[in-house]
């Protein structure tokens, strides 16, 4: 039996330029009438259109599906479904992480109008912290470049981030920030990045609007909270950049911001 394209993509759902796709590649030889290039397919193209959906629903790329079409034993084969079977566990893994990241996310956002201003006590967690600037001194060293590479490379929700590492020097490092995906033991590796400690520490979300430089002063409430609750500052101090947002009063800077006690 023969199939033209229109019947080949109404009864596999599959387009047009995925036909020329696996065409061009050499998976399928139509037959090709010389007078107005329309092509045909018998049955033996038909399965084999219906093999490579298959292959790349299983997430085989085009020169893997070609040599499996080729070549591949039974044992070959299976192999390379298990393998396949493993990659796709470890993408669901990261999606499922992914998902939860993103709801975590999501709640910070709406939380900000309630929380603005609001001083709570909190335990900040691991933040593996990429510094790339100091106040607007560049660190563009190489460390400090593979570092970021890196981090925004592999890792989901990285955000800017400012960390003054004593609050009485007044002198904030800017940089990327993530709570997520390493590890102690592979921070190790990774040259010009610092992990920071999770601590007890007071928090709330601050809104430096428009600036993008600012000093001490503005973690002022927290100190004088940590007073009032006999707390002792630890010296440093952790904002996270929660969003940068356009509004009809200008734009405002929202800082997840942590002040370490003990």
């Amino acid at each position: 039996m023969k199939y033209t394209q229109k019947d080949i993509c109404r009864l596999l759902n599959i387009k047009r330029e995925t036909l020329r796709h696996y065409e061009k590649e050499g998976i399928i030889r139509p037959e090709v009438n010389a007078d107005n290039q329309y092509r045909f397919y018998d049955d033996y193209q038909f399965y084999l259109i219906s093999e490579c959906k298959r292959y790349q629903t299983n997430g085989f790329s085009i020169p893997e599906i070609r040599q499996m079409l080729q070549k591949d034993s039974l044992s070959e084969y299976t192999a390379r479904m298990a393998l396949k079977q493993k990659e796709i566990e470890k993408e669901a893994e990261q999606l499922l992480r992914m998902n939860e990241l993103t709801k975590d996310y999501l709640m910070k956002l709406k939380s900000i109008p309630v929380n603005l201003n609001r001083i709570a006590e909190s335990r900040m967690e691991d933040i593996l912290f990429i510094p790339q600037r100091q106040g607007r001194l560049l660190k563009l060293d190489e460390d400090s470049v593979n570092a970021s590479r890196m981090i925004m490379s592999s890792l989901h929700l990285t955000f800017m981030m400012a960390y003054c590492p004593d609050i009485r020097t007044n002198a904030f490092e800017w940089g990327f920030g993530t709570r997520f995906g390493m590890s102690e033991k592979e921070t190790e590796y990774i040259p010009g990045s610092r992990m920071i400690r999770s601590e007890k520490a007071l928090t709330c979300v601050i809104d430096t609007g428009s600036a993008w430089e600012f000093d001490a002063a503005i973690l002022q409430p927290l100190l004088d909270e940590a007073e009032k609750r006999h707390f002792k500052p630890l010296g440093s101090c952790v904002m996270l950049q929660l969003l940068r947002s356009h509004e009809d009063d200008g734009i405002h800077r929202y800082f997840e911001t942590y002040l370490p006690v003990g």
